[in-house]
């Protein structure tokens, strides 16, 4: 063994390498992974040893059983979730009853964790053990309790060997009442969500933290599990929030408890003014052909000023023949509530049955409260339809009450029909209300006639009105302004 030992090559290497020769050796490093991992783990350039330590680290994991076993395991997920390097004992021994099998449990001692503990952080060989104990450097506060990290080389190798397993939910336990710090506490909720986990204790504390978006996600996860009185629960007591209660109103109905439903759905409403639990549960009732019980759904929500529900109404009992009825829900919606959608729609029914005479009346009670800009859009949108009965009467109806908009249309409809005196009173009323263009567009539709001397005088109207399209037309033309 001497001959043998004289006979070997020594290579005599530093206890650690300094900033530039690592920088010197970084194409080398980039080139292996294993010299990538111990670059970016070894504390102070003790790549060497990073390297040495590591193999002999990895094989004290895989002969460790029992105990010891579960208390890397809980340390492994704890880090690949995402908790910090520094673990409490309280963590360590919460989250590693999880990790016990029920035979091995029954053979432990009360005292199990300690010596197992103790075990981890025996160093060996002169390398430290998978655990190693935290010492503060002089100056530094003293943690409350012990603090221990886990090897480098263990985390790196837990995110392969164990990133399918799912974490035992004693590491969900230890996270809410022994995390070291909230950032810790907080990543391992994220965590939780991401394996959609039941841990409310840690969904609650991070909430309480200001995470709010967690103990939402937890809520609807209930709803998805069909856990309502618990969802209920928790956003009576901890969230109160309409739109979560009109999910939850929404579920409830699916599932066919129709009265809970409706409780739950007005309760949004008051909470928030949330209106899609009515919605959704009247929808619901009417695909199962329930329209009488959608119909005191929508009562309800109508007279709380649900303009949708209104609308429906409105449109239902004019189905009927009720007319009655449906201009009094339609009115009340716009006098109390001031939604003029439920009117709309009864004159655009009434319009398609070739009561135009009818459907004005109720474009007109539209204008006269200050929905113009409603009937203009409204208008538009049927035009772009090929609508153009409606869009007549609703651009009428706003163009009686001088929309500028509803001017230009009209003017422009009359123009077409051979009437070119009113169609220029009617856009030199919308220029005088802001609306160059309506005279700049009927000078376009002259001049496409070839009536050039009406197209030129509308222009400079128009020009004179501000309208920038007129004033570059005359410039085309080198027609002074």
């Amino acid at each position: 063994m001497h001959q043998l030992a004289d006979l070997a090559t020594t290579i005599a290497m530093p206890s650690a390498f300094n900033a530039r020769e690592l920088a010197d050796a970084a194409g080398l490093v980039a080139s292996d992974p294993r010299l990538r991992l111990a670059r970016s783990r070894a504390a102070s350039g003790h790549i060497t040893q990073f390297l040495a330590g590591a193999p002999h680290l990895v094989r004290r994991y895989e002969q460790s059983d029992g105990a010891a076993r579960a208390i890397l395991h809980a340390a492994m997920d704890a880090r690949r979730c995402g908790h910090g390097p520094l673990l409490t004992e309280e963590f360590l021994r919460t989250a590693a009853e999880g990790y016990i099998d029920e035979a091995t449990w029954h053979t432990l001692d009360e005292d199990w964790f300690a010596p197992s503990l103790a075990e981890l952080l025996k160093p060996r060989r002169k390398l430290p053990g998978p655990l190693t104990g935290y010492r503060p450097r002089p100056g530094e506060p003293s943690p409350d309790s012990p603090l221990y990290q886990l090897a480098d080389i263990l985390h790196e190798k837990s995110r392969t060997t164990r990133k399918r397993k799912p974490p035992a939910p004693s590491l969900w336990e230890a996270a809410a009442s022994h995390s070291r710090t909230h950032a810790d506490m907080r990543e391992l909720a994220e965590a939780a969500r991401t394996y959609q986990a039941d841990c409310e204790a840690l969904y609650l504390r991070a909430a309480s933290d200001g995470d709010a978006s967690l103990l939402t996600w937890f809520i609807r996860r209930l709803i998805a599990l069909r856990q309502f009185r618990r969802a209920e629960e928790f956003i009576e007591e901890r969230s109160p929030s309409g739109l979560l209660l009109g999910e939850l109103a929404a579920a409830v109905g699916l599932s066919g408890q129709y009265g809970d439903s409706e409780r739950l759905a007005r309760r949004a409403f008051t909470v928030s003014g949330d209106r899609q639990g009515h919605r959704r549960l009247a929808h619901h009732l009417l695909s199962l052909g329930m329209p009488r019980d959608a119909t005191r759904v929508y009562s309800w929500a109508a007279d709380h000023g649900d303009p949708s529900a209104a609308r429906w109404l409105a449109g239902h009992y004019e189905a009927q023949g009720d007319r009655i009825t449906a201009d009094r829900l339609a009115w009340a919606a716009l006098a109390e509530h001031g939604s003029p959608a439920a009117l709309l729609a009864l004159a655009q029914l009434r319009v398609a049955a070739g009561e135009v005479t009818d459907a004005a009346r109720l474009c007109k009670i539209i204008a006269d409260h200050g929905h113009a800009e409603v009937l203009a859009a409204h208008a538009r949108e049927r035009s772009d339809h090929g609508d153009h009965a409606a869009a007549l009467c609703f651009y009428g109806a706003a163009a009686a009450v001088e929309h500028p908009k509803a001017l230009e249309w009209m003017s422009w409809r009359c123009d077409g029909q051979g009437d070119p005196g009113h169609a220029e009173d009617l856009a030199r009323a919308a220029a005088a209300r802001g609306n160059s263009h309506a005279l700049h567009g009927l000078a376009h539709l002259r001049f496409a006639k070839g009536h050039f001397q009406d197209a030129e005088r509308l222009n400079r109207a128009a020009e004179q009105a501000g309208s920038v399209s007129a004033r570059e037309w005359l410039a085309r033309r080198s027609l002074p302004a």
